[in-house]
């Protein structure tokens, strides 16, 4: 099987995880979770030259990115 196939699963597995997380409001592990989850759907996305699922995770990395950048930095 191809690594891009367990990459897949891997990023599936860390993007329920990180709803776990929200929904039990465990902050801000579960967003950098799903920061991970995002960034690895991305190269999941990029491999396969899937502009659906780039369209729903690429903006995710910069939304997620930036609400840490401010909890941490702020």
């Amino acid at each position: 099987m191809d690594l891009i196939v367990y990459l897949k699963y891997l990023a599936a597995i860390v993007i329920l995880t990180a709803i776990c997380l929200h929904s039990f409001d465990i902050y801000p592990l579960g967003v950098m979770v799903h920061f991970t989850g995002a960034i690895l759907w991305t190269i999941v996305g990029i491999k396969w030259k899937e502009g659906s699922i780039l369209l729903n995770f690429v903006p995710q990395i910069f939304i997620l990115g930036s609400g840490l950048i401010y909890y941490f930095f702020n």
